[in-house]
Parts: C-alpha cells; sequence; structure tokens
C-alpha cells in the first residue's frame, strides 16, 4: 500500500502533532486518534499519510538524518557553517530522538552515518580498512556520537557552533591522522 503525499500541509500538521505528542510522553501509549485530533483530522485521514505512529516516527528519523548527512566536512568540503546550521535546525530533534523518551534504535543509526562517511572515504581512496582501523574509526565514532548526547543534554546548551568547534578542536591530530589513513596518504 503506498501513502498519498497530496496534501503536504496535512502530512506536515499530523507529523507536528504526533511530534508534540511524542516529545512529551515518547511513543508507547500513543494513539493514532489522538494525533489525528491534535491535528485537527480524523483517523481515515491519518491513515492516508501513514501505517501508524512508528510510521511517523520512522520518517521524522530518516528525515533528520538525511539533514546531518553531511560526511566529514573536511573531506567532503563543506564548510562548517553548513555543519553548524544542520546541528542549529535539527538540535531540539536529536535531544529528544536520542533522550530517554526517544527510539534506541536512533542512536545507532546515528553512529552508523557517522561510521559509514569514515568508510565510504577509505573505500574512495581504495584503502584497506584493516582491524586497527575499524578500531579508529570506531573510537572516533564512539566519541563524536557521545560528547554529541552530552552537548545535546545539558541544562544551558551552548550554540552547536561552540559544540563543533570545541569538538574539532578536541579532535584535531587525531582526526587528521585517521583522515590521512582513509586516504592513503599516511
Amino acid at each position: 500500500m503506498n501513502k498519498s503525499a497530496a496534501n503536504p500541509e496535512t502530512k506536515r500538521a499530523l507529523m507536528d502533532a504526533f511530534w508534540r505528542i511524542y516529545r512529551e510522553r515518547g511513543i508507547e501509549k500513543m494513539t493514532v486518534g489522538e494525533v489525528a485530533s491534535l491535528a485537527g483530522y480524523n483517523r481515515s485521514t491519518f491513515y492516508e499519510y501513514f501505517y501508524d505512529v512508528y510510521d511517523i516516527l520512522q520518517q521524522i528519523e530518516e528525515q533528520v538524518l538525511a539533514k546531518l548527512d553531511v560526511g566529514i566536512p573536511v573531506v567532503s568540503g563543506i564548510p562548517d557553517d553548513d555543519v553548524i546550521a544542520a546541528f542549529d535546525e535539527n538540535a531540539d530533534y536529536l535531544a529528544v530522538l536520542l533522550g530517554e523518551k526517544g527510539d534506541f534504535s536512533f542512536f545507532f543509526k546515528t553512529r552508523d552515518k557517522l561510521r559509514s562517511a569514515f568508510y565510504a572515504v577509505a573505500k574512495e581512496n581504495g584503502v584497506e580498512v584493516t582491524f586497527e582501523l575499524q578500531l579508529e574509526i570506531e573510537f572516533h565514532v564512539a566519541g563524536t556520537t557521545t560528547t554529541m548526547l552530552y552537548w545535546l543534554h545539558m541544562q544551558d546548551r551552548p550554540p552547536a557552533v561552540e559544540y563543533i568547534r570545541s569538538l574539532n578542536k578536541i579532535n584535531a591530530v587525531s582526526y587528521a591522522q585517521l583522515l590521512a589513513k582513509l586516504q592513503n596518504k599516511a
């Protein structure tokens, strides 16, 4: 069954209603009727766009991950400003999705996205990813995702620009070494 996207405003209203409920209490006790009602529609309208509330969650997660699909900025030439903008735009979504009420699998999807970016650099450069290089990649992935979680859940969260620039300073030497290996320059 293919879900309609005939009216993007209706779909957006349903997604926004879902998000208001989700960020307050999670998905476990959420109902389709409650989402539809909050958006100003009925259940049948909901089902024109989504299979269930988990379908909305998956679509929101995919949208957030797509916006964060910046690869490795140093290699891909993406300006820091674009990375910072992606984090600014999605910080609230990330804080909820990676929080206590969030989808635990989203954490692993986020890690996989970052890990894949490193492996793509190696593949582009014909570099065989040895066990030692796998561990080095995993070290960077774990450090980046853990510091991101810490930043997202800070009481007085500094802006994304401060997070990104601080992380880049901390990782500068080891990150450069890893990229040199992945680009076959080491």
